[in-house]
């Protein structure tokens, strides 16, 4: 509820910008050109982002299989009789090996995306200088936008010849 309050608020101000900059921009006889775009779309579909969820995948699948031979030797120690305080020190082995392979994901992976991201960002600002954009907003932003202005698909396949 909160964060539908936040997102009400935020396209409430971005609306209310819009309507203040037409109305300033109505005395220079110049008009803003405004478009959005589906970031879940952009993002999912741009080529660097799929590369690196194939490697992010990769990764946690080799993690997945190594925390699973794990609980099989629990399963093992467990069928075999070991005892209680030799198992509860696997499971809390499995636990910390799960902490360290979630975090070793996270420090290898969370700068690379944040990368990603920012060169999506540089070459959509780029696109919108060389097509006249005055904004480019997310379809996410707002409640409702005539398809018209989506220029998700143009965008994109900006991005992926670029």
């Amino acid at each position: 509820m909160k964060r539908f309050v936040t997102t009400i608020f935020a396209t409430s101000v971005v609306v209310i910008l819009i309507i203040f900059l037409m109305g300033s921009q109505g005395d220079s006889g110049s008009s803003l050109k405004i478009a959005f775009v589906d970031a879940n779309k952009i993002t999912q579909e741009y080529p660097k982002m799929i590369e690196l969820n194939k490697q992010y995948q990769s990764d946690y699948g080799f993690y997945q299989q190594k925390l699973a031979e794990m609980n099989k030797e629990l399963e093992d120690m467990v069928n075999s009789g070991a005892s209680q305080s030799d198992i509860e020190a696997k499971q809390k082995d499995i636990l910390t090996k799960k902490q360290q392979y979630e975090k070793l994901l996270q420090d290898e992976y969370q700068p690379k995306m944040q990368q990603v991201f920012n060169e999506m960002a540089e070459k959509i600002e780029s696109y919108a200088q060389m097509m006249g954009y005055d904004f480019i907003l997310t379809k996410q932003a707002f409640l409702y936008g005539n398809d018209i202005y989506d220029i998700t698909e143009q965008l994109l396949n900006y991005l992926k010849a670029e």
